[in-house]
């Protein structure tokens, strides 16, 4: 028999989701829940996965550890493992995420596994993803959505094609030469974090990845648009200023604290990564506030952000740990380990991602109207993650968390907290407030 081999050495991001995956109770596995919004039979819709499945090789991926961790391509349809989800119409997407969020990934087998969700008469109605970050980001997962879509509507004969990282993104972010490079090892022990008390220490075997979400209409997220041009200030910065104001609401608030935002790697590459590339092209930086700093008001602190973010992309400094293409197996595998033990803190504050408009990313669909993206968060790094984003002109916000690190209760005051924030700011008349 013909031995397959390796696509590539997995870099030191991937390696790392995949550690914490497996030592942390699922921990970043990336969910991606979508509405059909037309009639889906299950034998169509199935056939649509299996063409998704041949055409982009990360969904044939698997991996293979042992001094180092390898990516293999050579995954067959009929090893991924799905379900066909009948009476759980109307969809609970808190409980779904949860008790979808608790099914390891077999990552040597696979790297993603998904559920239909059907009413009656056996038409599909949601469908949710599963799969490893390590693999994919929420921006490919995106992508997969509107493959699917543009193959169920007859236009799979166009015959685009399929890209891959040819590259780990910290060997792509590394290797940018207009960045000041920074030189401290996997885990930087100068790090200041914010040290935010858990609720109730536990080990990851005993953690819960939650999700649940809320939408910002039409009318509300157009004159949101209104006032952020008017005031100088971008969308993204005026939700990470609410993250933080909000923040207030949660047990034992650390005013000084860290703001987490990953973003695409893309913009950062020029033009190295394809921009319809499946695979995980997400960087994070890291930005410090001061307790003066969270006390300011709405747009303040949303221009200080914006300030900070422009001054923290000049710097080169990305990932949190520092992660280099270099990196040693045995290191990630101790971080991992690390966050999965029970601590008394989270290591980090708030965690944004602002993906922006949904159909900058997969254009008109027909088949599909709606959907949520957040990761599993059982690696205890911060106590709540926000996935904001536009669909058809309206704002959703996706908000994750961990229990009993945070409790229901605490994670509802917080959504509560920045939704009413959210809402009265963007119903406020005058554009000129500063």
């Amino acid at each position: 028999m013909k031995k397959v081999k390796p696509f590539r050495k997995l870099g030191a991001q991937e390696a790392l989701f995949v550690e914490l995956t497996e030592k942390s109770n699922g921990a970043v596995q990336l969910a991606v829940f979508f509405r059909a919004c037309k009639s889906l039979g299950v034998e169509e819709l199935l056939k649509g996965m299996e063409y998704l499945h041949n055409l982009h090789p990360m969904l044939r991926s698997r991996i293979e550890k042992n001094h180092h961790a390898y990516w293999f391509c050579d995954v067959a349809f009929k090893a991924i493992p799905f379900e066909i989800k009948h009476g759980a119409l109307p969809l609970n997407y808190q409980e779904e995420f949860k008790r979808l969020g608790s099914k390891v990934l077999k990552l040597d087998k696979y790297t993603y596994r998904f559920t239909v969700y059907v009413n009656e008469d056996e038409e599909v109605k949601w469908i949710a993803f599963m799969v490893s970050h390590a693999a994919m980001d929420g921006r490919s997962l995106l992508l997969l959505v509107r493959d699917l879509d543009r193959y169920l509507r007859g236009g799979a004969e166009d015959k685009f094609s399929a890209s891959i990282m040819q590259k780990s993104v910290v060997d792509y972010v590394s290797s940018i030469k207009h960045l000041k490079k920074r030189k401290s090892a996997v885990g930087d022990k100068n790090d200041v974090s914010s040290k935010w008390p858990v609720e109730q220490a536990v080990n990851a075997s005993l953690r819960k990845g939650c999700s649940m979400y809320r939408v910002l209409p039409k009318k509300l997220c157009s004159h949101l648009h209104l006032l952020s041009k008017h005031g100088n200030v971008q969308v993204t910065s005026i939700y990470n200023a609410i993250a933080v104001i909000a923040a207030r609401s949660l047990p034992g608030f650390c005013s000084t604290t860290e703001l987490m935002l990953p973003i695409n790697a893309q913009y950062l590459c020029k033009r190295q990564i394809d921009r319809d590339v499946i695979g995980e092209c997400t960087t994070v930086l890291t930005i410090s506030l001061s307790s003066d700093e969270t006390s300011l008001d709405l747009l303040d602190l949303a221009r200080l952000i914006q300030r900070k973010v422009y001054l923290q992309l000049r710097s080169g400094h990305f990932f949190k740990p520092p992660l280099v293409p270099d990196y040693s197996l045995v290191e990630i595998e101790h971080l991992a380990k690390a966050s999965s033990a029970a601590k008394d803190y989270f290591p980090s504050g708030i965690c944004v991602s602002n993906v922006g408009d949904i159909g900058e990313y997969t254009g008109p669909l027909t088949l599909f109207d709606f959907g949520v993206v957040m990761t599993v968060q059982t690696h205890g790094e911060h106590p709540i993650m926000l996935v904001t984003c536009t669909i058809d002109g309206e704002g959703v916000f996706v908000f994750g968390y961990c229990e009993p690190l945070v409790s229901k209760e605490s994670a509802l005051k917080y959504v509560e907290k920045y939704m009413k924030t959210l809402r009265e700011f963007s119903e406020g008349s005058d554009i000129y407030t500063s």
